[in-house]
């Protein structure tokens, strides 16, 4: 700092009270700022696919790049579930039917939990359960302190939805055409509603409402408190990817090759869109932010579209189809592809930021937690990525 101005800020040393006065000043400005830089880095919850009820994925903190391999942990299953986070325990589930629970601070196993089959989706927890069905069609609801079960229901079919905990309910959807809403303390099935085929997707929900897309071709609104059909509406293609909520707007791509954004309160379908030169399909979900919905395609491509429009604003080039949802973090857009690789993109104009080499396809979407970004790769490890960036 220059000398002079230094010394033209402090008053004279006759007044000590005015010395005193600036000093707790600049102090107190200092312990904010720290406090501010902190809270930016304490680990915040991840507690469910997407990371929210509404499953639009945007993390409540940035998490500049580079990002450093924190830790390590092998699941040689492979994994294609996202991780979640709470309190300080990462929860994921692996491909020969293991769940795990770790430490966040270290990648310590606290437990591992077996299924009947393997676990392809997240879980969600609420109060001290964590709730994840399997490719047998059982749903689990298994003790967070113990990795015991505390009850296990089954379902007609495979179940490859990540639930969605409510306060006195868990919804799933199942490959036996049903979405269930159970008790999370007895495991009783308060409501069943039943559509015309499967139900992959990972439902939504806001304002009592949960919102279903399947493969009968059809988005769903349904009350929350009795399981009633509140609207349906045409989609006209098979969907196995989970809607994203944001206000009265619902976002969803299809196997279609397009991507839709429908007004439910209105029932309208208010744009279509398809990709000027290539037509695949989209698995992944839609991150909405900033005037854009980004969302990865089959055609190997991250696409980013006018949410009022539905025109594409800029797109990224991977080298495998992306069934990864992204996720952002401050203005930095994180998504995994089928090439193996992570990458960090700007979400101003799609350019590249960053990319980290797992060791596998990438299907599994980041869960954020903190200035910590965690990634499963089918190589069968989970990988925890730090930014150290302002530390």
């Amino acid at each position: 700092m220059n000398r002079r101005l230094q010394a033209a800020a402090i008053p004279p040393l006759g007044n000590a009270a005015s010395v005193t006065s600036v000093l707790s000043s600049r102090m107190l400005r200092l312990i904010a700022l720290a406090i501010a830089f902190v809270a930016t880095t304490i680990a915040a919850d991840w507690p469910l696919f997407l990371g929210n009820a509404t499953r639009n994925a945007i993390a409540p903190n940035p998490v500049p790049p580079p990002l450093d391999v924190e830790w390590t942990y092998e699941a040689p299953g492979g994994i294609d579930s996202s991780a979640i986070v709470v309190s300080g325990v990462v929860y994921f589930g692996e491909m020969d039917g293991r769940f795990h629970a770790l430490e966040l601070e270290t990648g310590k196993r606290k437990w591992v939990y077996q299924a009947n089959l393997g676990v392809p989706a997240s879980g969600c927890v609420l109060g001290k359960t964590v709730f994840f069905g399997d490719e047998e069609g059982y749903f689990h609801a298994v003790d967070i302190e113990t990795g015991e079960a505390r009850w296990v229901k089954q379902t007609g079919a495979e179940i490859l939805s990540s639930p969605n905990c409510l306060a006195d309910g868990v919804l799933v959807g199942s490959y036996d055409a049903s979405l269930y809403n159970f008790d999370p303390k007895t495991g009783e099935i308060k409501w069943r509603y039943e559509t015309e085929d499967r139900v992959h997707c990972s439902p939504a929900v806001g304002g009592g409402r949960t919102f279903v897309t399947g493969c009968d071709g059809k988005l769903r609104i349904i009350d929350v408190a009795n399981g009633e059909e509140v609207s349906q509406i045409e989609l006209g293609d098979y969907i196995a990817a989970t809607p994203v909520l944001v206000g009265d707007r619902i976002y969803v791509g299809s196997f279609g090759n397009e991507v839709l954004c429908i007004d439910w309160k209105k029932g309208e379908v208010l744009w279509r869109y398809h990709h000027p030169t290539s037509a695949q399909p989209f698995y992944s979900s839609p991150l909405i932010a900033q005037g854009k919905a980004v969302l990865g395609g089959r055609d190997k491509r991250i696409h980013a579209i006018d949410i009022e429009t539905g025109e594409l604003v800029w797109e990224f080039l991977t080298k495998s189809r992306v069934d990864s949802s992204p996720v952002l973090a401050g203005e930095v857009v994180y998504v995994g592809s089928n090439d193996g690789n992570l990458y960090a993109l700007n979400l101003a104009d799609g350019s590249l930021l960053w990319e980290f080499a797992a060791g596998g396809d990438i299907v599994a979407s980041p869960a954020i937690t903190g200035n910590r970004l965690l990634i499963g790769s089918r190589d069968g490890v989970l990988y925890c990525l730090r930014s150290n960036a302002g530390s």
